[in-house]
């Protein structure tokens, strides 16, 4: 859904989520065609007040980042292990097809099929560096309740006392994605564990500061 608005009477300005699909193509294709934004953000907002006051919500909260995150880990892993044994198995070729090219030789299969084979090497390289550098980023950020519990009992009593342009920050740091079912009415909030941690190590040093 994307964000839209409209102006009534003049000066009043209702705003509300449109289905994409149902702009794109027609409004047949979306089970909810639109709904106000002020009762879902609310709802949302709500929702992240209350983790804070309720330990088994916590507890809920790094579950669920816990799975996702060992579910990301196992697909990072199931690709780099075939690319390990790919770039092997290339590089073992290399060795091979460079003792069939004779000395000062500049054009043949060999020599096309050697380049062939660095370029392939060079890409799953790349690709491999990037899976290391997101496993790695992954395992460094993993959530603790003690995060979690940090960051979301924080929320609440700052909330009403930040301008809007802050809480639209925050909430963009600890909500990684909100999705709402339009034949269900059901909302699921997915949370943002590195901004979840950002915020904890935050919410940390700020009552650090006020103590020092």
């Amino acid at each position: 859904m994307t964000p839209n608005h409209t102006t009534k009477g003049g000066n009043k300005r209702y705003r509300y989520y449109v289905c994409t699909s149902a702009q794109k193509r027609d409004w047949h294709t979306c089970p909810s065609k639109s709904i106000p934004a002020k009762q879902i953000e609310d709802f949302v907002i709500e929702q992240i007040k209350k983790i804070g006051y309720a330990p088994e919500l916590i507890q809920d909260v790094v579950t669920s980042v816990a799975d996702k995150r060992k579910g990301q880990l196992k697909q990072l892993e199931d690709e780099r292990l075939p690319l390990g044994r790919d770039t092997a198995r290339w590089n073992s070729e290399i060795r091979k097809t460079s003792a069939l090219i004779r000395p000062n030789e500049t054009d043949s299969p060999a020599i096309a099929r050697l380049d062939d084979l660095q370029e392939r090497i060079a890409h799953n390289e790349r690709r491999i560096n990037t899976v290391l550098s997101d496993i790695k980023k992954i395992s460094n950020n993993l959530l603790t309740q003690q995060d979690v519990e940090t960051a979301m009992t924080t929320f609440d009593p700052i909330w009403e006392s930040m301008t809007l342009r802050d809480q639209i920050r925050l909430v963009q740091v600890v909500i990684k994605q909100v999705d709402y079912d339009g034949e269900s009415g059901r909302v699921t909030i997915a949370f943002n564990p590195i901004g979840i941690k950002k915020r904890a190590e935050h919410a940390t040093k700020d009552l650090e500061e006020a103590q020092a």
